[in-house]
Formats: C-alpha cells, sequence, structure tokens
C-alpha cells in the first residue's frame, strides 16, 4: 500500500497566513471568498434532511458567526494563534459538494499548515514523534460518494493525506443514511405514534433522543405510513475502498449502521462496532485503527470495545482543536480526539478562523 504523502509535515513551521486573515487588511477576493454557506435546504421530494443535530436556529447562528469574526478581530489573536499553534486542527467533512472550493481549501492547508498522516498521529499519540506546529488532519465523515469522486483527486494533487470513515453496513447499497431517510418519510407523510410532531426538524431531535430500539419502530412506521419512499443514494463500494487507500486516503470505522451508540444498549453497542470492524478487515486486508463516533459523541463501552480490537485512535465531533501534548494532567486520550465541523462550500475567511479555533460552530456544519 503506498503510504500518504507526509513530505510537507517536516517544512520549517512559521506562523501561516490565516492567522493574520483573521484581523489584518483584507487580501484580494478569490472564488473561495466569494463562496458562502449554503442556504438552509428545504426537505421534500428532491432534497435530504438535515444531520441529527442540526437545529437551524438563525438567530443563535447569527450571534455565532458574529462572535466568530469578533474573535477575529480581538487583541487576544497573538494568544490564541500560539494556543493554536500547539494544538492539531482535524477537519470534519460531511461530503465534498463544491471540488473547487475544497480544492483551495486544501491548497491552503498544504500551503499554509502541516498536513499530517493518521499513522502521523497515531504514533505520535503512542509516544513517538511530536507532531509538527499547526498540524492538520483531514477527515472524511459518512462514507459519502464525494469522497472518491470529488475529494480523492483534490487530495492527491495536493499531497493532503487523509482519512474516510465509513458505515460499514452500507457499502455497496443505495440506502441513504437513517437521518436521511427519516427527514424524507416525514415530509412526505409519514406519521408515528412516538412523534407528535410532523415537522422534519422536530421528527429528527425526537429521533436522536429516543433509546435506538425505539428508533427503529419509529422508522418503521414512517416507512409504512409516508405516501412516497425515500430515493436510493449510492454508497461507497469495495472497489471505491481501494481507490482511496491508492490515493493516501486511510479506511477508518464509523460503526456498522451509524447507531447513535450513546442511546444503545451494551450488546448493541459491541456489535455496532466489531460487525463494522470484521467487514473493512474483510474489503481491505487490513484491521482499520481508527473510529469516529456516529453523531460525534464518546461512549466509554466503545472505547472499550475498540481497546480490545486493537484500535488507536478515535474522534469526536466537538468543534475544538485536539492538544496532543503530554501535560501535568497527564497524556493525551487517543480515543477522545477533538475535530473541527467544516464544509467544502465555507468561505475562505471562515475557513481560516475554524483553523486557528477562533471560529465557534454553526450547528452540526460549518
Amino acid at each position: 500500500m503506498r503510504q500518504p504523502n507526509t513530505m510537507t509535515a517536516n517544512r520549517p513551521a512559521a506562523p501561516p497566513p490565516w492567522v493574520a486573515a483573521t484581523h489584518g487588511a483584507a487580501a484580494a477576493p478569490t472564488r473561495a471568498d466569494r463562496t458562502t454557506s449554503p442556504p438552509a435546504r428545504p426537505v421534500g421530494d428532491s432534497t435530504w434532511g438535515d444531520e441529527p443535530g442540526e437545529r437551524g436556529e438563525r438567530g443563535i447562528l447569527a450571534r455565532r458567526r458574529g462572535l466568530g469574526a469578533l474573535l477575529g478581530r480581538s487583541p487576544m489573536q497573538p494568544i490564541l494563534r500560539k494556543r493554536a499553534a500547539r494544538r492539531l486542527a482535524v477537519l470534519s467533512y460531511q461530503g465534498v459538494d463544491d471540488r473547487e472550493s475544497f480544492r483551495a481549501q486544501m491548497e491552503r492547508v498544504a500551503s499554509q499548515a502541516n498536513p499530517v498522516s493518521l499513522a502521523r498521529v497515531e504514533e505520535s499519540l503512542a509516544g513517538g514523534e511530536p507532531l509538527p506546529p499547526h498540524a492538520v488532519l483531514v477527515t472524511l465523515d459518512q462514507g459519502h460518494r464525494s469522497a472518491v469522486t470529488d475529494a480523492l483527486p483534490v487530495l492527491a494533487r495536493a499531497g493532503v493525506p487523509a482519512v474516510a470513515f465509513v458505515v460499514a453496513g452500507l457499502l455497496g447499497t443505495e440506502r441513504p443514511l437513517w437521518w436521511e431517510e427519516a427527514a424524507f418519510l416525514a415530509a412526505n407523510g409519514g406519521r408515528a405514534r412516538a412523534l407528535p410532531s410532523a415537522d422534519p426538524a422536530d421528527v429528527l431531535r425526537q429521533l436522536r433522543a429516543m433509546p435506538d430500539p425505539d428508533r427503529h419502530r419509529t422508522l418503521a412506521e414512517l416507512r409504512v405510513s409516508t405516501r412516497r419512499q425515500a430515493p436510493g443514494r449510492l454508497q461507497l463500494t469495495a472497489a471505491d475502498l481501494g481507490l482511496l487507500r491508492d490515493g493516501g486516503v486511510e479506511i477508518g470505522s464509523q460503526s456498522q449502521s451509524y447507531a447513535l451508540l450513546t442511546r444503545c444498549d451494551d450488546a448493541t453497542v459491541r456489535a455496532e462496532i466489531t460487525d463494522a470492524h470484521r467487514t473493512l478487515t474483510r474489503l481491505t486486508g487490513t484491521a482499520p485503527t481508527a473510529f469516529a463516533y456516529p453523531d460525534g459523541a464518546a461512549d466509554p463501552r466503545a472505547a472499550a470495545v475498540l481497546g480490545e480490537l486493537g484500535y488507536r485512535s478515535a474522534f469526536l465531533d466537538d468543534h475544538a482543536l485536539f492538544d496532543h501534548r503530554e501535560s501535568a494532567d497527564g497524556s493525551p486520550d487517543p480515543f477522545r480526539i477533538s475535530r473541527l465541523r467544516v464544509q467544502s462550500t465555507t468561505s475562505r475567511r471562515r475557513f481560516d478562523n475554524i483553523l486557528s479555533g477562533l471560529q465557534p460552530p454553526a450547528g452540526r456544519s460549518a
């Protein structure tokens, strides 16, 4: 297997321009500068619902964006820059919707930061060589096919290694992720006894809060009561996994079905992890070493199972930089690695703020 390109990790680490871009004179606008986050997507016949947990309260999001802009101009910038340089920025993408904007982001990472591979991160956390300043790891979640069709060519050209976290039970199918299906069904008349509201956003919030067996039963009721079944979505295949690995993108696990582990019993937590582990090991010939918690929420039972299976890292979705250094409080926990939520359509200014740890999250997506 070809090893990811990590040559850029050995460059002298000067403070990257993004730390100045957040408070100095504005640079000449580029396409990425003019790109803004897309408007909220309607849930209907030809669109998909948002991810679990996405709120969409415009006032809250506006205040968070305003706080990010304020931090970008803060006199505390030198302290924040110094702090960010000593931490790992793990970027979490849920699909790539704009290849050109993603290309601009990866070129910025390659030229202004120190992109590192999953292996380099895991070795460092196990006591190996420390990570360089302004280290960045790119991750792609939920096994979206855009990891192959859009992200892979960009990453290979930029020489940026990455990790694709895969929902093993969806490989080779056309089944949508469960919350995509639920939002569609609710928008098309689906009803269930446990769902007092028919609003798709409310439905997703209620499903997230349910114990896992109740979620399955409620989804079954939505399927039998809806006017239309959710259309299929082409998922990654076993051949796609080979293409990703050959292109320097490692394969990690994101469970068997993307069940929310904190809502599952012990047996289901174990099955979600071990079934996915066996599937990915069989299809790739190599046991995965990295895991991304579904919905980004850590679970101590899951961490225990991951340790038994020989995993070396597990990733959250908490929109934070990760302090990978030894401290007086002990070693960093390799099963609680923070990540920063970002979209391929994120503007350059906001992208720079996110990398510097200055941008609060806007709902589930950046």
